[in-house]
């Protein structure tokens, strides 16, 4: 999988999901509005089950055993801990920040991670914690979606958790993400950039709707956004979460009660290319 490889071989360690709820764009949710969500994931993106440690035996056989190891080391626990803590602290909503694991059952693995979290705590006490099963997150995230400020978690449980915000908060088609690592280096090409980083929309590149004009460009459009923050460019970057703020919130590019478009691909990006 060349996305894989390439957040592996580039120690993209950070999974940066935004999911802000935009006025003008669909909830399947009764009753929420775009003041009940609005909260970002920060998700562990080197290790968990996603390392590729270990086999099958067996293979094909009615005694076949595969094996699937989940990876957690100190250092990566600690480094997106600490990246969360500071997102969070940065961020101007409720200062919360909210652990998601499965602790109960993963004893070993997620008594890492809880114990980091706490010891990370102390560093930030501005900021208030709270920890969550990962299934009890999955509730929370659709009957009180407006708890949430800044979620951690492990690469897999962020894999699943993150395709759930989505679709609370407009649809996959208006989802990106940022892969990032925001550690010193010396080999950043742009004067002023923070990090490195891999941007992208979540969903897939969908080839069955291919050259139709159906696929909505609002995700790609937010991964330049968040782009454009990476390399320090604040003013280009606020210009386009306006502009497509606005496309959305005047309304006509959905199916009404949709995530669906009801205009093309050209059609939207030319609306948000006039508000810029």
């Amino acid at each position: 999988d060349v996305l894989l490889k390439l957040r592996f071989e580039l120690d993209l360690y950070i999974n940066l999901r935004p999911c802000v709820l935009m006025e003008g764009a669909y909830t399947p949710l009764k009753n929420r509005t775009s003041r009940d969500i609005n909260f970002v994931v920060v998700r562990e993106n080197s290790e968990s089950v996603y390392a590729g440690i270990g086999g099958a035996f067996r293979r094909g056989t009615p005694y076949e055993v595969a094996v699937q190891e989940d990876l957690n080391t100190r250092y990566g626990v600690d480094r997106i801990l600490d990246y969360a803590f500071k997102t969070c602290e940065k961020r101007k909503n409720r200062k919360m920040i909210t652990l998601v694991d499965k602790a109960n059952v993963l004893v070993h693995a997620h008594s890492l991670w809880r114990r980091a979290f706490e010891e990370a705590g102390k560093s930030y006490p501005g900021i208030k914690r709270n920890a969550l099963y990962v299934d009890a997150a999955a509730m929370d995230f659709v009957r009180r979606p407006d708890a949430f400020d800044v979620v951690v978690t492990n690469n897999l449980f962020g894999d699943i958790l993150t395709d759930l915000g989505a679709i609370i908060s407009g649809g996959v088609g208006m989802a990106a993400s940022a892969n990032l690592n925001d550690l010193p280096s010396p080999d950043l090409p742009r004067k002023g950039q923070k990090c490195r980083g891999l941007f992208e929309p979540i969903h897939g590149s969908a080839p069955d709707i291919a050259g139709r004009g159906l696929a909505n460009p609002l995700a790609a459009i937010m991964a330049a956004k968040m782009m454009l923050d990476s390399f320090g460019e604040a003013e280009a970057a606020g210009a386009v979460d306006k502009a497509v703020r606005r496309t959305v919130a005047d309304g006509g590019i959905f199916k009404n009660n949709s995530a669906d478009l009801a205009v093309s691909t050209k059609d939207v990006g030319d609306r948000v290319a006039s508000f810029l």
